[in-house]
């Protein structure tokens, strides 16, 4: 057990329960996490079948045969404001039919409220959430005053940290500077790649049909798995199938051909300040759905495009740069819009968004980590909100009518403060939220012989808690 300060904020606190949501195949994992904690009773509750301390599948199905009666399904949980926005951010259930997405929705809703009403936990933890059963929990959780918590890796290297729908759950004490500036001269470094960027590969047509290949069949062994467990509205079953509108179709090998070998020569023809780095991500995925407030600015692909338009209408070349795990699953149609554009260029997958950001005056991402890098590096960066994006250090996209003047915003943007400043500034920022722990500790977990990186995670991730506790925080 963690030893507890002799604190009033401790003696306060009676209730260290631990609830935890993992996703398919890291409740192993989460398990061992939980039990190390120092912080109690920790419950694991699952939307699988057979998995976890708690399971609501069966649960979840009556509550969805229930409202499948109604002419409108509906709850007591929810309004029909609230499922309508959970329903635009998961990628699975806007390509549902609308009544059973709602009927997916209020079960999942039901059934998440008696576990914690049962449970009655101090805290959540999970992985940052990325479908709409851990968008429910966290909102169930939220209406009864649980704190639910998020974690992942950290851009600094060795280190994880906690979010709160992307924004980065900090402590009260400031890094020591010379942390601060220890970690400024790794990340700014022209040759910095964040830990879980997938390395250097051959981008070739047959790669493409291995990727998509491989993940039809999965599909296909997934529908055979669903039907056998009696659990075919799975999120993590469904959301293999290929009739999901944003999939990748074999169509899409030609995304090869749309890469330009001639970009370096294209983008000479501009001056730096006219360059701009587009940098993609992944889609769908957490960041885009769910760390944005406004919804408005989830319809990625769009909103991508009409960012492109109007820095190509302000005569910059725009630098398409697509996140190399995105191969085999980008669909052309969108790289279609963009390359119909005045001076738009698709970048080789090869050529990596460090170099690119060496050769622009400007970057646009979402939120991406180049959109970090490229900020440490010194360019205008233009950013949704994320974890690491904070003005006066980034150019903030908040509202959709504010894309039409974002190139003119970008080039009449002056920073206030020397690189070095901004530097700190950024990173100080990040070291606040992030802790010593190896977030990659659950791959390949064997819980015959725990992995010491893993008891070292979970006594960092108990620690963080007591330390949000004393601070009021939870």
């Amino acid at each position: 057990m963690t030893s507890i300060p002799d604190n009033a904020g401790f003696a306060a606190l009676t209730n260290r329960r631990v609830l935890v949501y993992p996703v398919n195949r890291t409740d192993v994992w989460w398990r061992y996490v939980g039990r190390n904690l120092g912080w109690g009773e920790s419950v694991v509750v699952s939307d699988v079948r057979g998995k976890g301390d708690i399971c609501v599948v069966d649960h979840f199905y009556a509550e969805v045969k229930r409202l499948r009666r109604e002419p409108d399904p509906s709850s007591d949980l929810f309004t029909p404001e609230q499922v309508t926005d959970i329903i635009a951010r998961c990628r699975l259930l806007r390509w549902l039919e609308p009544r059973l997405a709602k009927a997916m929705v209020h079960a999942m809703a039901i059934a998440m409220d008696a576990v914690l009403e049962k449970v009655n936990p101090r805290v959540v933890l999970s992985f940052p959430i990325d479908r709409y059963v851990s968008d429910v929990l966290e909102r169930r959780s939220h209406a009864r005053g649980i704190k639910y918590l998020e974690l992942t890796a950290s851009v600094v290297p060795r280190m994880s940290m906690l979010l709160y729908r992307g924004a980065l759950v900090q402590v009260a004490e400031p890094p020591a500077p010379e942390r601060v500036q220890a970690t400024v001269q790794e990340i700014a470094n022209p040759g910095f790649v964040p830990t879980y960027v997938q390395r250097k590969s051959k981008y070739t047509k047959a790669k493409f049909i291995r990727t998509l290949g491989y993940f039809r069949v999965r599909g296909l062994a997934f529908k055979a798995i669903s039907w056998a467990k009696r659990d075919p509205l799975n999120l993590h079953y469904l959301d293999a199938q290929p009739f999901l509108g944003h999939k990748c179709r074999w169509k899409d090998i030609r995304i090869v051909d749309l890469c330009d070998a001639q970009w370096r020569a294209k983008m000479e023809k501009f001056p730096r300040d006219k360059r701009v780095m587009f940098g993609l991500q992944l889609f769908p995925e957490a960041s885009i759905d769910y760390w944005l407030r406004n919804v408005e600015l989830i319809d990625h692909e769009n909103l991508v495009v009409e960012a492109a338009a109007a820095f190509s209408k302000q005569g910059f070349v725009v630098l398409v740069k697509d996140h190399p795990s995105q191969f085999g699953f980008r669909q052309t149609g969108f790289l279609d819009r963009l390359l119909a554009l005045p001076n738009v260029v698709m970048v080789p997958y090869d050529v990596s968004g460090n170099e690119l950001l060496a050769l622009s005056g400007t970057s646009f991402t979402c939120t991406g980590t180049l959109g970090l890098q490229a900020a440490l590096a010194g360019l205008t960066s233009v950013v949704t909100e994320s974890y690491y994006a904070r003005e006066p250090d980034f150019v903030m996209l908040r509202e959709r009518d504010e894309v039409a003047a974002l190139a003119e915003r970008a080039q009449a943007y002056r920073f206030t403060d020397p690189i070095k400043t901004r530097r700190e500034r950024i990173i100080a920022h990040l070291l606040r939220g992030s802790f010593e722990a190896d977030f990659f500790s659950f791959q390949r977990f064997d819980p015959a012989q725990p992995n010491p990186a893993a008891l070292s995670l979970a006594r960092s991730v108990g620690q963080r808690l007591d330390q949000l506790v004393l601070e009021g925080q939870l």
